[in-house]
């Protein structure tokens, strides 16, 4: 079995899920998706200088967002809600780290793995299991959601050990990068970078999910 670890305060992918108990990744929504088709350019494909101004040219994956928003601060630009009140961040070191260590990443991946899934446009998935759940816990601590999930549709994926990123991006050692997108193992941190669709097996955790979704203020459709 496979896990992933969902946010309840994404509206987006809390929308899509009770629409339909399924995620994509953007190159997989954008072959069945006209709209998106018709922008979807994968980050593969763009240039490196694209992609570290921040041109994404499709749907955004949430590290792909995040990534936006830690090039945004980097920016010093200011970001409103959708009412033009100025956002506020209380940690906008640590969204300008993950800006800079991601972008490495990619500059590491076309050198190193060209043919792998970047970062920036896939969907993590891990192998179900003690060692996998505390990975996720340590990463999110409470604030996400571990379901169960399948993979349906795979076009590209990466087996790389998470304990390599951290180490880059603790220390800068570009080895460490390069090991990752390699697929070598340093502590056995594997996660499954996925360029594809994965739907959520167990009903019962994806309508504590959904509620969750809800009990933070989400207007979500009703179950079919």
């Amino acid at each position: 079995m496979l896990i992933h670890a969902f946010d309840p305060t994404d509206f987006m992918v809390c929308h899509n899920l009770a629409v339909r108990p399924l995620i994509m990744s953007p190159s997989c929504i954008a072959s069945v998706d006209e709209g998106v088709h018709a922008m979807h350019t994968r980050v593969e494909d763009l240039s490196l200088d694209a992609v570290r101004e921040g041109q994404f040219r499709s749907a955004l994956t949430p590290r792909a967002r995040v990534f936006m928003l830690g090039f945004m601060l980097s920016r010093r630009m200011t970001i409103t809600d959708g009412y033009g009140s100025q956002l506020g961040w209380g940690d906008e070191d640590r969204f300008i780290r993950i800006y800079e260590v991601e972008l490495q990443m990619e500059e590491v991946r076309r050198r190193v793995a060209p043919a792998a899934p970047s970062r920036l446009g896939c969907i993590w998935v891990a192998e179900d299991g003690a060692a996998s759940r505390e990975m996720l816990s340590v990463m999110f601590g409470t604030a996400r959601h571990i379901v169960t999930v399948a993979i349906i549709h795979s076009t590209n994926v990466l087996k790389a050990d998470a304990s390599l990123y951290d180490r880059f991006a603790e220390t800068g050692d570009l080895s460490a990068a390069e090991l990752y997108w390699q697929g070598h193992e340093l502590n056995g941190h594997w996660e499954i970078l996925l360029d594809g669709a994965i739907r959520v097996t167990n009903d019962d955790e994806l309508q504590v999910l959904l509620q969750d979704c809800r009990d933070v203020g989400h207007c979500l459709p009703s179950p079919a």
